[in-house]
């Protein structure tokens, strides 16, 4: 077998981390789960409703996001933590396994970054509203329900359609409704629909039932969602420490990959 020359490259600087390939792989990491995270949004692998008598479909469309997420999340750092093994400069590791150790190293700072930054962007997202817009939007469509049918049709825009809704939004997590929003609600249902007492009152029970519901299925799936993506990044971890090794040790074997840039 070919003895490897493993001899440490000669070197002025003191530091034995190469934020030169850990930036590079890091870019490069981001880039790829950047574009197949926008290809499995056009192709549907994002969750974007929990209405009730869907519960099938979206558990469906959780897994294969969730599959989806793990196969972006792995590949990617993959890709990132084998570029990064690659490019290393060695600085003070002249035995093999040491060479592995600050390799695979490399691996997992690159994977550490993208986390540290896709949970920054994710703040950043949460910050901007887009879930508060979404719930708004909910509560918006239940408020409707309630007042279906209304007498006059300006009444919808009136303040209390705001009121509702903020009583809606603050009942959701109780186990039953405060009397006195109740009463309220009732009688606002009776007064916009022309509705008995008793069919108010029906009409909001289904309907706070409803909410509960969906906000409830929501909640399973957020915890879910949750898990899998922390699931999903430790796997992404243990990829790209091995992924950095393997790109080390192809470095010190001066492994050819031109053939994969051959046209002929």
């Amino acid at each position: 077998m070919n003895e490897v020359d493993i001899s440490v490259d000669a070197n002025n600087s003191p530091h034995y981390v190469d934020w030169g390939a850990i930036t590079a792989g890091g870019f490069l990491a981001f880039v790829l789960s950047s574009l197949f995270l926008a290809f499995g949004s056009a192709i549907g692998l994002s969750i974007t409703s929990f209405q009730g008598g869907k519960s099938a479909s979206v558990t469906a469309l959780v897994v294969a996001a969730a599959l989806w997420l793990l196969w972006v999340q792995v590949s990617s750092f993959a890709a990132g933590g084998y570029f990064a093994g690659r490019l290393r400069r060695r600085v003070g590791d002249a035995s093999l396994h040491e060479a592995e150790m600050r390799d695979g190293s490399h691996g997992l700072i690159v994977w550490a970054v993208g986390a540290v930054f896709g949970t920054v962007l994710a703040g950043a997202l949460a910050i901007s509203g887009l879930g508060g817009n979404a719930a708004a939007m909910d509560a918006d469509y239940y408020v409707g329900r309630l007042i279906r049918g209304e007498i006059s049709s300006a009444s919808a825009t009136g303040p209390g359609t705001a009121q509702i809704k903020r009583i809606l939004i603050k009942n959701l997590g109780a186990a039953a409704m405060d009397e006195a929003d109740k009463t309220f609600l009732v009688d606002e249902i009776a007064t916009r629909t022309g509705l008995p007492q008793a069919e108010a009152q029906k009409r909001l029970d289904e309907t706070a039932a409803a909410l509960k519901a969906q906000a409830d299925t929501a909640r399973r799936y957020g915890i879910l969602i949750a898990f899998l993506t922390t699931a999903s990044l430790l796997l992404s971890a243990v990829a790209a420490w091995w992924a950095a090794t393997t790109g080390g040790k192809h470095r010190n074997d001066a492994v050819d990959h031109s053939h994969l840039t051959r046209w002929s």
